[in-house]
């Protein structure tokens, strides 16, 4: 069984508390507020749950980069932690998204027609 665990946050004294979402393909959103879990099966919801982080190497193909793309020399090393990898990749646009766009306009000041495919 797969979850989706959301803490929402409210005014101070009266949090609206875990928002959990089984079955449901729900959005993620780009803030630290949302995890991906797996439950374990126990009596209650949070036995036995483990989180999966998307790999850097995950985000990149999200995105539309090539696999190591972010894997870059940093501060001296060889290789960067996975923070300013997931950074740049959430400071970025998705490849294929932006060549849809530009395409169109493109098309469009051309005044071309555009085949969706």
């Amino acid at each position: 069984m797969a979850c989706l665990l959301t803490m929402r946050c409210g005014k101070p004294g009266g949090g609206k508390g875990a928002l959990i979402q089984e079955e449901l393909s729900a959005t993620l959103s780009t803030g630290n507020t949302q995890t991906l879990f797996t439950g374990g099966g126990g009596d209650s919801m949070s036995d036995g749950l483990t989180v999966r982080r998307l790999t850097p190497t995950e985000c990149e193909r999200l995105q539309g980069f090539p696999d190591g793309w972010t894997d870059i020399p940093y501060k001296g090393k060889e290789h960067p932690p996975d923070g300013p990898r997931y950074k740049a990749l959430g400071n970025s646009m998705a490849v294929p998204v932006m060549k849809w766009i530009s395409e169109r306009i493109q098309a469009q000041e051309s005044g071309k027609e555009v085949e969706d495919g």
